[in-house]
């Protein structure tokens, strides 16, 4: 079958259908299945489609190609879209989209990422090696190499072993045999003494020590004592002086901060790898953080998305004259918990928290981190009814804090809505932040003024 190609097509003003219009073709299409009605939906969005397709050109990639799988993402958006869940259908379509071409650049790079440093020292080893076979009329050795580059040749013949696994085979060919032969050997027949002695690879090692370094220094040295030296919760709670049961719990939540840390890692890959792209196309300096759209400790937007965020929001309520609502989540732990118990488990108390506010809101709401111990939440169509959200919000909060684990916390909540308590996006959070009784002068919510 031939491949699917979609031309681009320019919309006249006469042909284009208000939302309304929209919204009946969709109940139509969920129904019927017409794929001209289909084709009507599509092509009502060419514009949004080569807009998304445009920020991804730094990708070394055809602007058609984008476009085209652009609207790959779209005819599946229409395909998929449920009205009653209350997403309106561009914003729907929006996600779709920006899959599907994210999917198209992913699948045409590399299967593993190779650090940068470590491409850097792939280049100079290959260099080495290249010469030192001019030089001798056969592959180097292992020592020759390590002499040149100053390493030790243990460190050679490892790095050896770890540039093989950014090389890319065959899945149904086999690997081919050294010797030149071309005859394929069976992968299941090779066995690694690294795999038999549970002993990591070195792109292994390099990717868990940059988790464990966002550890606190007493997870690291507890994970450290349980896995690398084989010592039980007793003995490392007669090492540390702590209790055995505080050992307990530390592995278990450290354990799951490091699954989600590595789990996210692609994403967090996605997100540097788009904020130096955003510096090379604006000729901007700013540190990569500034352009992270996800906190790293707790999973939710960050605060420069909340901030961009809401000023497209308000820009949307003025136009269609919707509501609009905002909710600041304050948490803290009373004096009344120890000093150590607070800085061992603050964190915990944010995760939980991001975790409960997820859980608490619509799909089309926002959930952001706005200070270490602040949440902001944005609330499309939403206006004097914040209130009764802000009030179950602080209910559930509270009551996520409840068991014989968990520690007591204060929490306060504020709300402002739109057009009532503000004009703009300024507005609205200095509203709240007033109520709250928080302060914060930054520079980002002057210029938001």
């Amino acid at each position: 079958m031939p491949p699917l190609i979609v031309q681009p097509m320019k919309q006249s003003t006469r042909n284009k259908l208000t939302e309304e219009n929209i919204q009946e073709l969709l109940g139509v299409y969920s129904k019927t299945r017409d794929v001209s009605v289909r084709d009507t939906i599509v092509l009502q969005y060419n514009n949004l489609v080569e807009s998304i397709a445009r920020r991804f050109v730094g990708a070394s990639e055809p602007l058609e190609d984008l476009i085209q799988e652009g609207f790959i993402g779209l005819i599946g958006a229409v395909d998929l879209y449920d009205a009653s869940k209350g997403v309106k259908f561009s914003t729907y379509a929006t996600h779709f989209i920006i899959g599907q071409i994210k999917h198209y650049l992913r699948d045409k790079g590399k299967i593993i990422k190779e650090p940068a440093w470590l491409q850097e020292l792939n280049q100079r080893m290959t260099r080495v090696i290249d010469s030192l076979s001019q030089k001798h009329g056969r592959p180097p050795t292992e020592r020759e190499i390590g002499e040149v580059m100053s390493m030790p040749e243990e460190t050679v013949a490892e790095f050896l072993t770890t540039r093989e696994v950014f090389k890319v085979s065959s899945l149904d060919g086999g690997l081919e045999r050294d010797d030149g032969s071309g005859f394929p050997v069976d992968p299941d027949k090779i066995k690694d003494q690294k795999c038999i002695s549970f002993q990591l690879p070195a792109e292994d090692r390099i990717v868990l020590g940059a988790a464990m370094d966002r550890l606190k220094e007493i997870e690291q040295q507890v994970i450290y004592e349980f896995f690398y030296l084989d010592l039980n919760q007793t003995e490392i709670a007669r090492k540390l002086g702590i209790s055995c049961n505080y050992v307990s719990h530390i592995l278990r939540n450290s354990t799951k901060k490091l699954k989600k840390i590595l789990v996210t890692e692609e994403l967090r890959d996605t997100q540097i790898q788009m904020s130096q792209l955003s510096r090379r196309l604006q000729g901007q300096q700013a540190a990569s953080d500034e352009f992270s759209v996800l906190d790293s400790i707790t999973g939710v937007y960050t605060r420069k998305y909340f901030l961009d965020r809401l000023d497209e929001e308000v820009s949307r309520a003025y136009r269609y004259k919707h509501h609009l609502a905002i909710l600041l989540v304050q948490i803290d732990i009373p004096d009344s918990v120890g000093r150590l118990t607070k800085l061992f488990r603050t964190e915990d108390v944010i995760q939980q928290t991001a975790e409960t506010l997820r859980a608490s809101v619509r799909r089309a709401d926002v959930v952001t981190r706005f200070q270490d111990r602040v949440f902001a939440l944005i609330l499309p169509h939403t206006a004097s009814h914040a209130a009764v959200v802000a009030e179950r919000i602080q209910k559930k909060i509270t009551g996520s804090a409840s068991g014989a684990s968990a520690i007591p916390i204060e929490v306060s909540v504020s709300w402002a809505s739109y057009p009532k308590h503000g004009a703009n996006s300024a507005e609205l959070i200095s509203f709240a932040l007033l109520d709250l009784g928080v302060t914060d002068d930054s520079d980002d919510i002057k210029r938001a003024a």
